[in-house]
């Protein structure tokens, strides 16, 4: 998968089964974008996901979309929290965009 950030690319490998925040959190020049937000959710980032791959992932649930208005600014029809994203063979050569957070949310 690809990570976009600041207007830079990121190529990221990520396992089936594991959540997208997990990959980020490996990649070094992202470990920053997924700050820890969560004792139960752990790392985590507002992604922007492509229609293309937002099709092929589940609706979000009603506790999820509370969770993301609740950390990400300006949450839109296409964001998603990192860690609500579980990687799929589906979503390979999925590209990612990593939207704002609002800093150190105590959640």
């Amino acid at each position: 998968m690809s990570v976009m950030r600041e207007g830079t690319r990121y190529a990221v490998e990520g396992k089936v089964g594991e959540t997208l925040a997990k990959a980020l959190s490996r990649h070094p020049a992202l470990v920053t974008a997924v700050p820890v937000t969560s004792i139960v959710r752990g790392p985590d980032a507002h992604v922007l996901i492509p229609d293309e791959h937002l099709a092929k992932m589940p609706e979000l649930e009603y506790l999820e979309r509370t969770q993301l208005e609740d950390v990400g600014i300006d949450p839109g029809a296409n964001s998603r929290l990192a860690s609500q994203c579980t990687l799929t063979p589906e979503l390979d050569g999925l590209v990612v965009s990593i939207a704002e957070m609002y800093p150190e949310n105590p959640m």
